[in-house]
């Protein structure tokens, strides 16, 4: 054996297994400092030193690395699906994303949310601190129907937990009329509020999928024929109600000129977007979300994340690091 490898075998021994400092290395070699830097580095390109990462189980690193890779992602963070149920990932995928916030947010973020039952499940799984945060809804947030997933309710229990305040958006997020959407944008509150939106550090929004189920038709905002309408466009997903194509771009039509809530390029241009969506069904709406650039984090589950994958390599939406198809990282 060289010297040169003998020497690069004592100093990660002592570097590694017996944790001393590079400074320490060095004063008890005779060496400098940024000479054990080097042998440290070549000993791991020549295989004297191999680290292994044990992931913990249930966590799907390998897929949230082909996410981030394939579609520029800031981070993705994937947790275990179940799609017998989609309750139990609803709340993992509230808990996963409010673990998020807790660590993304320092305090004094202006944040706009939009609405939903996933961003339902990580408002209550949200934990208290003293933030001072800004929120402000994305969307209309007025509905006859389940109230408690409107966005300015959302807005107004963040706020609430973080210590912070809250602007409200009286007006629905879908109105009958071009004329009636109109006569709303010339009110000077409902203006201003939705000028904060645009203006926000963080959003934090779920993507639609343009389903029988959707929330869009539960919450009576559209019916049947105007989704079948709009899916007839091209459109596969929805944020803050916009509909979008399956690469990610914006569509317009009737439904779009009768929308209270911020323009998907607007969101693009927020520093930071957050996208919250899980289950098979949500695999066409996410990649299209992914595609557009529409969001520079997102929190899924497994069983969404490989289908997007898949997609995303079929229809040439993602890219790879070529080390093995996408979408085939972990076991099922």
């Amino acid at each position: 054996m060289s010297d040169d490898r003998v020497l690069m075998a004592k100093v990660a021994d002592l570097y590694y297994l017996r944790t001393l400092t590079q400074q320490q290395i060095a004063v008890r070699l005779g060496l400098s400092r940024p000479t054990v830097s080097r042998l440290l580095t070549r000993a791991r390109a020549t295989g004297i030193v191999r680290i292994e990462v044990t992931q913990p189980e249930g966590t799907h690193q390998r897929l949230e690395h082909e996410l981030e890779e394939g579609f520029g992602l800031r981070e993705a963070i994937v947790i275990p699906g179940r799609s017998e149920s989609p309750t139990v990932t609803r709340r993992a995928l509230g808990q996963a994303t409010a673990e998020y916030l807790d660590r993304a947010f320092k305090g004094g973020e202006r944040v706009g949310i939009s609405w939903g039952t996933t961003l339902k499940a990580v408002v209550d799984s949200v934990r208290p601190r003293a933030l001072a945060t800004v929120v402000v809804p994305l969307v209309g947030g007025l509905g006859q129907a389940a109230p408690e997933i409107h966005a300015n309710e959302l807005a107004r229990r963040l706020a609430e937990l973080h210590g912070g305040r809250v602007h409200l958006l009286h007006a629905p997020a879908i109105v009958a009329r071009r004329s009636v959407r109109e006569a709303l944008l010339s009110d000077e509150r409902i203006g201003h509020v939705l000028e904060v939106a645009r203006r926000v550090d963080v959003a934090l929004v779920g993507i639609g999928a343009l389903v029988p189920s959707s929330t869009l038709i539960e919450s009576g905002y559209i019916s049947a024929a105007e989704m079948a309408a709009v899916r007839r466009q091209g459109a596969v997903g929805d944020i803050c109600t916009r509909a979008f194509s399956s690469d990610g771009v914006p569509l317009v039509g009737d439904v779009a000129t009768r929308i209270l809530a911020i323009d998907l390029e607007d969101l693009a241009r927020i520093p930071l977007v957050i996208g919250v969506a899980g289950g098979l069904e949500k695999a066409d709406a996410i990649l299209g979300a992914l595609a557009g650039g529409l969001v520079d984090v997102l929190v899924t589950d497994s069983i969404a994340a490989r289908a997007v994958l898949r997609l995303g390599r079929a229809s040439g939406l993602a890219g790879g690091d070529g080390e093995r198809p996408l979408g085939e990282a972990d076991a099922p």
